[in-house]
């Protein structure tokens, strides 16, 4: 695949493209198109002048590599992991319900691993836990469930 000029190197994986396009339609939904000022892109300029924090890739899809991931990257989901493992699956002694487990924390990490992904989706949920309009509470909340749907599309490495 051939780089897209302006983009770090880690939007040049067609899974997190899609990501960061989904990501970035919300944005301007949300937020309205940046504007240009004297032909400067005011993003772009904030970027270069920000460093950009670095998306590690989404582990091998099995429960170790995913815990040694968070445990790596987003230890702040690590606690309640392990406590959803040991109750839906050690506990249980059901390895069956180990795919349904998978495919919530592997959109938890997706969504932890990356801090402007992260605060995007809070800044879904908290906007439509403030609304008091039911519509664009919806929307809002409709974005969030988009997202979560995409990340669960992203392979191992990406």
């Amino acid at each position: 695949m051939t780089p897209r000029a302006g983009y770090p190197a880690r939007h040049q994986n067609p899974g997190v493209e899609r990501l960061t396009r989904v990501v970035e339609a919300g944005y301007r939904r949300c937020h309205g198109a940046p504007k240009e000022h004297e032909g400067v892109h005011p993003v772009m300029t904030a970027h270069a002048a920000e460093p950009t924090p670095v998306v590690p890739p989404m582990p091998e899809r099995n429960p170790k590599a995913l815990r040694a991931a968070i445990a790596q990257h987003a230890p702040q989901l690590l606690p309640n992991f392990d406590e959803h493992w040991k109750w839906a699956v050690a506990d249980a002694y059901d390895i069956s319900t180990v795919p349904a487990f998978m495919a919530r924390w592997w959109g938890e990490f997706a969504v932890a691993r990356d801090p402007k992904l992260d605060a995007h989706m809070a800044d879904l949920h908290h906007r439509a836990a403030e609304s008091t309009d039911i519509a664009e509470a919806k929307a809002l909340l409709e974005e969030a469930s988009h997202i979560r749907h995409e990340v669960q599309r992203l392979e191992p490495g990406q």
